[in-house]
């Protein structure tokens, strides 16, 4: 199976890894994520925002075949499509499906044990991006990543490849960490997106709760995609996942030690190594330094209990890094090759601030 086929049928949600650590913060992001497309509709009536408006409907005009369906069906029955079920009350969780037809994503709908009533369905375009970002608008500017490929590259981490592209904005200058010509255009574009008049401020506010910095920018967390022709869209704008992260710094990436990467969350830590596989998993200490290919989900009670977490893939807004910052672990991700440069039971002194790992001879 493929990273792509993998991530397509396993990609845990935000509020799932919150969920697993029992973050206080948990039912907060999920409504704040389930409704995200409403805000991002406000934006567009008042602004043209370009987002991935959704083909919208209940539940319950799947399984009656009403004409809504029927009428979509009949247009993208075999265009690939992601399917999502937004439940309309609190505490029920958000389903999806995507990477197969309509058709197909349609099977998988009628296999859920759900209360149609309680469910409205979004159907959206799952093919044909070319780029995509994830970034924070905040006071001090604005910081993110760029990789070619889908959003999930960013949000879980994983990637086939060169890893993402860093950059950020104090509102004056540009920082790229690679001078690439198309992905600088492209987030140089997105980003004047989010420049908005005093006018249209002050028609947001009047339809929701919303911060702008000093220059205009809307805050918050986003999510950009870029399509094969050119056209820019967004596919998540939060303000919860904004306020979580503010402040956040450009990450450091270490040089000159045996192991470089990329702070994801900040701290030193001192431990013994025990990495983990697909195939075996070590007997693992309180104080462990957790290294793998990339954390996932599952490897949340590990996480729980490491001194610190390094991974050979990874990013600074993925899903594991923000679970990191969370449980205030100090965590190095992107090094490339931890996993073959270190042996289970390795004494090391990670430095996640400089993003540097060492051998600590016993």
């Amino acid at each position: 199976m493929s990273i792509t086929q993998i991530v397509d049928s396993q990609m845990p949600s935000l509020t799932e890894w919150l969920e697993k650590i029992n973050s206080s913060q948990t039912e907060e992001f999920r409504n704040e994520d389930n409704n995200r497309r409403d805000r991002m509709e406000v934006l567009y009536e008042i602004t043209g925002f370009p987002y991935e408006r959704p083909e919208k409907m209940s539940a319950k005009d799947i399984v009656d075949k009403t004409k809504i369906f029927l009428d979509l069906y009949q247009r993208k029955k075999n265009d690939h499509c992601a399917l999502r079920l937004v439940p309309n009350k609190p505490g029920l969780p958000k389903l999806r499906v995507r990477g197969n037809t309509l058709e197909q994503n349609l099977v998988w709908f009628h296999e859920q044990n759900i209360n149609h009533d309680d469910y409205r369905v979004e159907i959206l375009p799952h093919e044909g991006t070319i780029y995509s970002a994830t970034f924070l608008v905040d006071d001090n500017g604005i910081i993110g990543e760029i990789i070619p490929g889908r959003a999930w590259n960013l949000t879980q981490g994983i990637y086939e490849g060169e890893p993402p592209i860093t950059f950020s904005f104090d509102y004056k200058n540009w920082n790229f960490s690679k001078d690439k010509k198309l992905e600088t255009l492209y987030i140089k574009k997105g980003v004047k997106l989010l420049l908005i008049s005093p006018e249209q401020q002050t028609k947001i506010k009047e339809k929701m709760q919303v911060e702008f910095t000093a220059e205009g920018y809307l805050k918050g967390y986003f999510e950009m995609i870029v399509y094969k022709n050119g056209d820019i869209y967004y596919i998540d704008y939060n303000r919860v996942l904004g306020r979580m992260l503010k402040n956040y710094n450009l990450a450091k990436t270490g040089h000159g030690s045996i192991i470089n990467g990329t702070c994801a969350s900040s701290g030193q830590a001192k431990g013994l190594v025990r990495t983990i596989s697909k195939n075996k998993t070590f007997l693992f200490d309180d104080g462990d330094i957790l290294v793998c290919p990339m954390t996932m989900v599952e490897h949340i009670p590990l996480m729980k209990k490491a001194g610190g977490i390094i991974t050979d893939q990874g990013n600074i807004l993925s899903h594991a890094a923000i679970v990191s910052r969370e449980l205030k672990k100090p965590c190095i991700v992107g090094t490339k090759n931890a996993t073959r440069l270190l042996n289970d039971g390795d004494l090391i002194f990670m430095d996640a601030d400089k993003g540097t790992v060492d051998k600590i001879n016993p």
